[in-house]
């Protein structure tokens, strides 16, 4: 390092520490004397720098860089200081400042108080080359060790103003290892590196019986840069092979205490442990890049968290936010007129914080605790990208991120007190296995393993408090990435990647009252999503390929369980739990080319869980209301193409599931275990649809999907007043559109088998005595549309295979009545189903194009074709050409369908016959707005005036009494199924 260089920073440090020096700051302390008591401030940053065996060649000659080993640091800069015992020594200015205190009044004020602030940036460089117009080589085995302890131990014990922390043990390790640049030379790299880089330390204080003591802030950091095995060819060629290892950590328990105390025992731990890499990528620009790299990170921050406000004030609260994740570009590849190739292996871990316990037994506003662990890993690699060049890659990744952990308190016999707030999103986001080439050719492949968690089990306790033994907590857990891409224009591209990924976030929120008011309560909103687009190709003028596969693990939240007994306004559950994929993969797109595209898609998806309270003996006790959302977004297995050859191939397992089963029990209580719950179910099912303008396109699908909103429900309440009560209203809507073929002067051919299981809430049960007690009511709302193995032919060939299996549950199953006995709605005599207004009947045996006669049909009433195809017309042109659907002329099937109604499926079976894509106003029916049966009171028209026993019916007197048929031109709904839309009403009273 220049003379100038080392002066200038010395005489900025030197400068600092007297400016700190008059504001009562000191640097690090140095344990001169072990008998003399530790300075109350201890502020120190150091800079070990280790630079060796880099070069630089010109035309002139190659030159080894000098050899660098040294410290800067706020006390000294010392020259060849081995780096195990880089640690800064005290400024001996500033530690006499500080112990010239002692002895004195002012050491009354400031005993046991602390200030700590660690700084250390080890920076590693080594085994680098550059070469330019000439040849340079290196090979290098690097290493480089840190370590600064932060260990604190204080008092605060039964004073005031005692056995404070405010401590930053921060390392931030830089390791610039085995790179190779190439401008017009070449450039080679063989090297191996390690940097660890340690600090931090347990921190321990009390404040047990004291006023604002033993409270502690602490940030813990441990945030590692890595940029190694990189190559750069500019007119030139770079050859790297690299392994590197970088490890940081400033880790530490906190413990202190608050009990029988004011304002003590509060801690703030702030673990932070993000990794930065930039590793192993390839770049050529009119040259050859190539780089062979295993890299390897960890980042450890923070611990575990305990202390105590039992009984105090303001005490024992935890605040605790936290961060976790690698943030990687590895192995990644462009080329620009040039050839560029990125093999590497990458594995990382990073964990921030962990448990914390603390109690507010007998407290006021003490033992709460609030956390927002974040876990952010985040990943660019495997991706080739190419320009008139050659861009290929192979990446594997292995990433687990870990922020926060479980949290125990309690709020006994308190008020304000073991309240838990949690907030803590866990993610992941990666672009991974992608190519994209213009007039070039790219390869992106990728093996990618994710593990990211956040916070865990909460427990709390509310007996006997007063707002107390509550939890609020929103996880969200959502993946979000783009995989297995490939684009082109001009070009050839290939994206591949096998994926395995699970995100969770938080646990069981768990909390317990007896004998509280206000007290614990649950409220909860877990969040499961996946934005995730994978295996899609796209070309123009050019040829694509994937071929991926997925196994997805997403978790929000768990079962939560509450209990108020004996309380008032106690033990009530709040959940809104979403279960929400949006899931675009296996789909082809291209205009002039070759695509094929292959996924395979596995993924379990779940927010929340079962509910379980009580709210015996209570008053507003125990009661649970439960609003699950749970959909199947999903595209799939789509095949477009313009004068291409398209294949699309995918197989689909989804689960989807939010919410499940609630249970209550409200005996002997007041407005108590009543449930209230709304169970949407949405699933739009698209798969294996396929066009084809002048091309070939194929599509081959196998999918099984299963979306569930809720689950079974359970009250009981004896000797009650307006208690185990049900109120539910599940809500379940099916529309489809898939094995559908379009072929324009083309060959379209789709096979797509389809299994789907959709349920809204499921079987309701209450029982009880008293006024107003064990009510039950559900208004079950369903609906149901598909568009699907349609044909549409226009001067081609479109041919649709597969098979649908579909079951769509909505409320209770059995002993619901149904459309045919509540009269809401009255089919003509001798049909048992209506045809939906968007579908048209499909014969056996008629000739095609031409006019079929209405008389000669009756026979053959309702029954499907397995597959038709029209011919095409061989003279007169194309003008007068209609699209044909199921070989019938278009026109002249509406004409000739008036007024047919062809016998269905009856009860909760889906229409089989074939649909056509049209639209239709809404059915012209009024729909009862109250459920039938078991419903909420209603005076009776013509019976006795008591209600007592009597069965009620909304729908009666909305039929007239003539019955007629409904003609094929009248409005419909075109996306609720008739013969399904009245299926299950129910009620109780």
């Amino acid at each position: 390092m220049q003379t100038w260089a080392k002066r200038g920073l010395q005489t900025a440090f030197v400068t600092g520490g007297l400016l700190m020096l008059g504001t009562g700051i000191a640097s690090a302390q140095e344990n001169v004397d072990p008998d003399a008591a530790p300075s109350a401030v201890d502020i120190g940053a150091s800079i070990p720098v280790k630079a060796d065996q880099n070069k630089l060649a010109t035309p002139v000659r190659e030159i080894t860089l000098p050899k660098v080993d040294r410290t800067i640091s706020t006390d000294r800069v010392t020259d060849v200081v081995p780096m195990q015992a880089a640690s800064p020594v005290a400024n001996p200015l500033i530690r006499q400042a500080g112990q010239s205190l002692q002895g004195t009044a002012a050491e009354n004020v400031v005993r046991g108080n602390r200030i700590q602030g660690h700084l250390d940036v080890p920076i590693n460089i080594c085994g680098n080359a550059i070469a330019v117009l000439a040849n340079a080589e290196s090979t290098a085995d690097c290493t480089q060790y840190t370590h600064r302890d932060g260990t604190i131990v204080t008092d605060g014990e039964g004073q005031a103003l005692t056995g404070n922390v405010v401590a930053v043990d921060h390392v931030l390790p830089v390791q610039i290892t085995g790179n190779g640049i190439a401008a017009a030379g070449k450039a080679t790299t063989y090297g191996t590196a390690e940097q660890v880089s340690t600090t931090g330390g347990d921190i321990t204080t009390n404040g047990d019986r004291g006023a604002i003591s033993g409270n502690v802030i602490a940030e813990r950091g441990a945030t590692p840069v890595q940029i190694t095995g990189n190559g750069v060819g500019a007119v030139g060629i770079a050859e790297v092979n690299s392994a590197a290892n970088t490890f940081a950590s400033s880790e530490g328990d906190v413990t202190t205490s608050g009990d029988n105390s004011s304002i003590s025992g509060n801690t703030v731990p702030v673990p932070l442990a993000p990794l930065a890499e930039v590793n192993g990528n390839s770049a050529a620009a009119a040259g050859n890049a190539t780089t062979d790299s295993v890299q390897t990170g960890a980042a450890y921050a923070g611990g575990k968290t305990v202390t105590s406000g039992d009984p105090a004030t303001l005490a024992g609260n935890v605040v605790q936010p936290a961060l976790a994740g690698p943030i990687t570009v590895d192995d990644n590849a462009a080329a620009a007129a040039g050839n560029a190739t990125a093999i590497s292996d990458t594995r990382n871990e990073s964990i921030a914080g962990g448990e914390t316990f603390t109690n507010g037994d007998g407290s006021t506003a003490s033992g709460n605790v609030a956390g927002a662990p974040i876990s952010l890993p985040v990943a660019a690699g495997g991706n080739g990208g190419s320009i008139v060049g050659n861009a290929l890659t192979d990446h594997s990744n292995e990433a687990t991120s870990t922020a926060g952990g479980n949290v125990f308190t309690v709020g006994d016999n308190s008020v304000l007190s073991g309240n838990i707030a949690d907030v803590p999103p866990a993610t992941a986001v990666d672009v991974c296995g992608n190519g994209a080439s213009l007039a070039g050719q790219s390869v992106g492949t990728c093996e990618n393993d994710v593990q990211s968690t956040t916070s865990g089990y909460q427990g709390t306790l509310g007996n006997d408090s007063v707002v107390g033994g509550n939890i609020v907590s929103t996880p969200v857990a959502s993946p979000a990435e783009v995989y297995g891409v490939a684009g082109t224009l001009g070009g050839q591209a290939s994206g591949s990647a096998d994926e395995v990924k699970n995100v969770r976030s938080s646990g069981t929120p768990n909390t317990n009252d007896d004998n509280g008011t206000v007290s614990s309560n649950i409220v909860t909103a877990p969040t499961a999503a996946a934005p995730q687009v994978f295996a899609v190709t796209a070309g123009l003028v050019g040829n694509t390929k994937s071929d991926t596969a997925n196994d997805t693990s997403v978790t929000a939240g768990d079962a939560p369980n509450a209990s108020g007994k004996k309380s008032s306004v106690s033990g009530n559950i709040v959940q809104v739990p979403t279960s929400t994929p949006a899931q675009v993969f296996a789909d082809g797109a291209t205009l002039v080319g070759n695509n094929a595209t292959t996924g395979d898609n596995a993924t379990d998806m779940k927010a929340g869980g079962d509910a379980i309270t009580t709210g015996e003996q209570g008053s507003i006790a125990g009661n649970a209301i439960s609003a699950p959302v749970a959909t199947g977004t999903q595209v799939l297995g789509w095949s477009v193409g313009g004068g291409s050859n398209v294949d699309s191939v995918a197989t689909n397992d989804l689960s989807s599931v939010a919410g499940g089963d609630v249970n209550s029990n409200g005996d002997g209580g007041a407005v108590s275990g009543n449930l209230i719950g709304a169970q949407p179910t949405v699933l739009p099912a698209v798969p294996g649809n396929t066009v084809s303008a002048a091309g070939i396109t194929t599509s081959d699908v196998v999918s099984q999907t299963a979306v569930v909103s809720g689950g079974d429900n359970y009250s009981m309440a004896d000797d009650a007043s307006v208690s185990g009560n049900l109120v539910h209203v599940p809500a379940n809507a099916v529309a489809g559109a898939y094995a559908d073929a379009v072929a324009v002067a083309g060959k379209s051919t789709t096979a797509t088998d389809k299994v789907s299981y959709t349920q809204a809430g499921g079987e309701m049960l209450t029982e009880g005595s008293g006024p107003l007690t064990a009510r039950e009511m559900t208004v079950p709302v369903e609906a149901a549309a598909k568009l699907a193995r349609v044909p549409v032919e226009v001067v081609g060939q479109a041919t649709t295979l597969g098979s649908s299996d579909d079951t769509q549950l909505t409320g209770e199953d059995q002993g619901t009545l149904r459309a045919t006995q509540l009269k809401g709605i009255q089919l003509p005599q001798g049909v048992d189903s209506l045809m939906k207004a968007d579908e048209v009947p499909a014969f056996h045996g008629l000739p095609v194009n031409t006019l079929p006669n209405p008389a000669e049909l009756t026979a053959l009433t309702g029954q499907l074709p397995a597959q038709e195809r029209s011919s095409l017309p061989l003279n007169g042109g194309t003008a007068g050409i209609t699209p044909n659907v199921q070989g019938l002329p278009l026109g002249q099937v509406l004409g000739a369908a008036q007024g047919l109604v062809p016998a269905g499926a009856t009860g909760r079976s889906l229409p089989a016959v074939p649909s056509l894509p049209v639209t239709a106003p809404a059915l012209p029916v009024q729909v009862p707005g109250l459920p039938t049966e078991r419903s909420l009171p209603a005076l009776p028209v013509d019976g006795p005036a008591s209600v007592s026993g009597l069965n009620l019916n909304p729908t009666q007197g909305l039929v007239p009494a003539q019955e007629r048929a409904l003609p094929f031109s009248a409005p419909a709904m075109t996306l609720i199924d008739p013969a399904h839309l009245f299926d299950t009403v129910t009620g109780q009273l």
